[in-house]
């Protein structure tokens, strides 16, 4: 299992880290640069109660890929209005994509 996560892991992208400020209305009025992390700070976050993984890869593309990450949730990618309100504001949220 852990092979299979690290194998999950390192296939990914890194796309995007949103932290506490993730649905602030000035953030979204400015231009705000989110921090990226490596694949290495990625896989010691992985099982911590707070750092949600979100796979934003379209949905045939997540179906037909076997690297997944356990416990990541998949959103889309252009409805991102729609599901970043249901993610407590406290968490990390790492967001990636293939």
């Amino acid at each position: 299992m852990i092979i299979r996560i690290f194998f999950a892991i390192t296939g990914f992208l890194i796309a995007l880290v949103v932290v506490v400020t993730f649905n602030c209305p000035a953030a979204a009025a400015t231009s705000v640069e989110v921090p990226r992390i490596s694949i290495e700070q990625a896989k010691q976050m992985l099982g911590s109660p707070d750092v949600i993984f979100i796979d934003v890869r379209t949905r045939i593309s997540w179906w037909r890929s076997a690297a997944k990450i356990t416990h990541a949730v998949r959103e889309e990618p252009g409805a991102v209005k729609q599901w970043a309100p249901k993610y407590a504001r406290d968490k990390t949220l790492i967001i990636y994509c293939t």
